[in-house]
C-alpha cells in the first residue's frame, strides 16, 4: 500500500490538502466527532494550564486545529461553527 504522502511527484501544498480532507473526514463521523473531542480535551485545549507539559499539549492542540483540520483563521473558523450550528451538529 502507499500513501498520497510518499509520492514524490505530489505537491507539498497538495499534500497538505489531501490529508487535511482526510482528517476532515475521518473527523466528521459520530466516532470520528467522539475521538476528535477526547482528544482535544487531552491536549487541554480549553483548559487554562499550569504545567509546562500541559503548555505543549495545548500548544499541539492549536497546531492540531490549524494544520491538520484546516482551520487556519478566525473567518474558516466561524464559517464552521455557522455550518454545525445550522446542520444541529
Amino acid at each position: 500500500m502507499s500513501f498520497f504522502w510518499e509520492d514524490k511527484n505530489i505537491k507539498p501544498q497538495e499534500k497538505n490538502r489531501e490529508l487535511v480532507l482526510a482528517f476532515r473526514k475521518v473527523f466528521s463521523t459520530e466516532n470520528g466527532k467522539i475521538a476528535l473531542n477526547a482528544i482535544l480535551t487531552d491536549l487541554h485545549l480549553f483548559e487554562r494550564v499550569h504545567t509546562e507539559k500541559d503548555s505543549y499539549l495545548n500548544e499541539y492542540a492549536k497546531f492540531f486545529i490549524r494544520e491538520r483540520l484546516g482551520v487556519k483563521n478566525t473567518k474558516v473558523l466561524t464559517d464552521f461553527i455557522s455550518e454545525t450550528a445550522v446542520s444541529g451538529g
